[in-house]
């Protein structure tokens, strides 16, 4: 076994990125690694950075944090080097546009056919992902301003920090249609005065966001300083999204030395430990087959959850080589006021769905197995409504649903059973297949102008790349413009929805009223040239999508179509995930109609199990107070992974008392 990496004691990294599949403890072995790093190295100032929307540094370190700074304090440190914060990217986005909102309109009035009103609109809805790279650029600046020796970035699942660490690409694209535009002054401004061209603040502007996410491509991919550390479970399926996210860096040119193994079973106290034990066996051999070219830090599965400052710091002496540290973590008083031994927890309701029921939205924290649950839903209901056609449906960019099911899926609907059916969608492929074909129409319309002996080209060549200024998510709409198609097609009647873990599972519920805004200011720039050009089929589709997001708003609201299940496990971070994600829900009106506790131990003498055990109960009581009125469904906690439709149909037969 590897102790704590090399790089914490390599004073030239100054970058260290966690990421990997939700649930498999990366703000745990990040947070760990930053008490460690600050304990060992006084004469530093590390920051640890969480960019996952749905935060969740602030519960594991036990303080309150914010958009800005926090020095935290250690035990035995009064002098605290280690600083603290939750990326709002919102906000950092809403001050970019009060910065900078001005001079991009001004770029835009210079080189496009649109006016003012067209400009403001466009502009207020179309920066492509910049809640996200903000984020990156963020961190540029730290670091160009040498604030702290060490950042250590707490990252969104894997799927959307593929995309983050992507964005500096697509922030170049969006620049370079910028630059289009301005391409349109700079000509006019040498034609008509005949003297050589003289930057102002707009070409500055340009040159200044270049240069920053310039730094930020030069940032990740420097070895030198930067580094990215997959976390992963001894499981099938976060083995094969592992996989997947090594892959992805190594194309990227980001680089990973190091992979943390989590949960990984060591005790033989009962069977239930013996036999989680036994079935983690061929995962540990694969890993270390697949990943033998990297560095593995094992890291065993603990009896009690690690929160608070004090069971970090132990893990970070854990993860350095003291394998003793956490015998101390036992005297440790974890009651929280309650005596798990006397709480009673309130009989469940039966989950049992409307017949008339379209569809049902599976969310929850990363990690809590809500593939898992939506496979099990889709068999239930399959068979519980035999008359009717089922579909599956991921939206989450790092698909699971062939994992679970044990079948290949991918981006085509695929028959599980007689009635039931999968798809993993491949929004990316489509949205770019969309801007291509939007991309030829363009080229086409503007070809009218030529024939008439007219070129605009500066205007041509904007519209043409008018998509890589699309907003945060536009991707994502295609998810639903597909389930909307296929429901008006009247080919599913039930569609179930595995969506993104909470934090882009609520981008993606606020998707359609903003795509629709986007959507509109588009069909209305495009509809400018009505009367010069004949509109292109990618007006029509602008409006179609439109229309779709109208749908899929009007029906995420309606309880006779929509039921939302949100699925928990019985942690703090779970807990508090699943009251922020209930309070969205209220706010947006989409009703809660199932709640699944998911992980659930049972009772047990096992010395091992009883701590975390215990742990539980105290958690289930406030989840059960949490959620009086909805109908909950304990789901018990396997020794081994649920994949493949023989286990899941097991599953199902718990869950919905079908073996009694």
């Amino acid at each position: 076994m590897k102790n704590l990496p090399e790089y914490l004691e390599n004073s030239n990294l100054r970058l260290l990125v966690f990421g990997g599949k939700g649930g498999t403890g990366k703000t745990t072995m990040s947070s760990a690694t930053a008490i460690y790093l600050a304990k060992t190295q006084p004469e530093k100032k590390v920051m640890i950075i969480s960019t996952d929307p749905a935060h969740s540094l602030s519960h594991g370190f036990g303080v309150e944090l914010d958009n800005k700074s926090t020095r935290l304090n250690l035990t035995n440190h009064p002098e605290s080097n280690l600083y603290a914060r939750q990326l709002d990217a919102q906000e950092l986005t809403a001050q970019f546009k009060r910065e900078n909102g001005d001079i991009m309109k001004k770029i835009a009035d210079r080189g496009t056919y649109f006016d003012q009103k067209d400009i403001t609109e466009f502009f207020e809805l179309s920066l492509p992902g910049m809640d996200e790279v903000m984020a990156i650029i963020e961190v540029a600046q730290l670091l160009s301003e040498d604030l702290f020796d060490v950042l250590i970035l707490d990252t969104a699942p894997t799927g959307h920090t593929l995309r983050m660490l992507n964005l500096p690409l697509q922030m170049e694209k969006w620049i370079q249609v910028m630059d289009m535009m301005l391409e349109k002054h700079r000509y006019m401004a040498t034609q008509f005065t005949r003297r050589k061209y003289i930057k102002d603040e707009c070409d500055f502007f340009l040159e200044g966001l270049t240069e920053k996410i310039h730094k930020v491509n030069t940032l990740l991919k420097n070895k030198q300083i930067t580094r990215f550390v997959p976390v992963m479970i001894p499981e099938f399926m976060s083995i094969q999204e592992t996989q997947k996210l090594v892959k992805a860096l190594f194309e990227i040119h980001i680089p990973a030395q190091e992979i943390i193994v989590n949960h990984v079973a060591k005790q033989d106290a009962c069977e239930f430990c013996t036999e989680r034990k036994r079935q983690q066996a061929d995962p540990m051999f694969q890993i270390q087959q697949e990943f033998s070219k990297f560095d593995l830090i094992f890291v065993e599965n603990f009896q009690d959850e690690i929160k608070g400052v004090d069971d970090l710091s132990l893990l970070g002496d854990y993860l350095a080589g003291d394998l003793s540290a956490f015998s101390k973590k036992q005297g440790i008083d974890r009651s929280e006021c309650m005596n798990p031994d006397e709480i009673q927890i309130t009989k469940v309701a039966n989950p049992d769905f409307d017949a008339d029921i379209q569809f049902i939205i599976i969310g929850g924290k990363g990690g809590v197995g809500k593939t898992t649950i939506a496979s099990s839903i889709g068999l239930y209901l399959s068979g519980l409504f035999q008359d009717k056609k089922i579909l599956l449906f991921s939206t989450d960019p790092a698909h699971s649903l062939s994992d679970s099911l044990d079948m290949e899926i991918g981006n085509c609907i695929t028959p599980v059973s007689s009635n039931l059916w999968a798809m993993e969608m491949n929004a990316d492929q489509l949205f770019e297949d969309f801007k291509e074909s939007y991309k030829q129409d363009i080229y086409l319309m503007f070809e009218q102008f030529l024939a008439k002996g007219l070129d605009i080209k500066f205007d041509r060549e904007v519209m043409a790349e008018l998509f890589s200024m699309a907003p945060p998510g536009l991707d994502e709409i295609m998810a639903i413009d597909r389930i909307m198609d296929l429901k008006q097609k009247n080919e599913f009647d039930i569609i179930i929805i595995d969506s993104s873990p909470t934090g882009h599972l609520l981008r993606f519920l606020e998707l359609p009223s903003l795509v629709r805004q986007w959507l509109k200011t588009l069909f209305n720039l495009l509809i400018k040239y009505e009367g010069i050009v004949k509109l292109t089929r990618s007006a029509q589709k602008a409006l179609d999508l439109s229309k779709n997001t109208r749908r899929i708003q009007e029906n995420l609201t309606d309880p006779k179509k929509t039921a939302f299940v949100m699925v928990a496990i019985p942690e703090a971070m779970g807990l508090l995930e699943s009251e922020n994600l209930y309070a969205y829900l209220v706010q947006a009106k989409i009703p809660l109609t199932h709640l699944f506790i998911n992980m659930v131990l049972s009772d047990t003498d096992c010395p091992v199990c009883a701590i975390r055990q215990k742990s539980q109960k105290i958690y289930l009581e406030k989840i059960f107070r949490k959620f009086p009125n909805i109908p909950i469904r304990k789901v018990p906690l396997f020794p081994h992974e649920i994949h493949g439709k023989i286990q899941l149909e097991k599953l199902v037969n718990k869950l919905f008392n079908l073996d009694t």
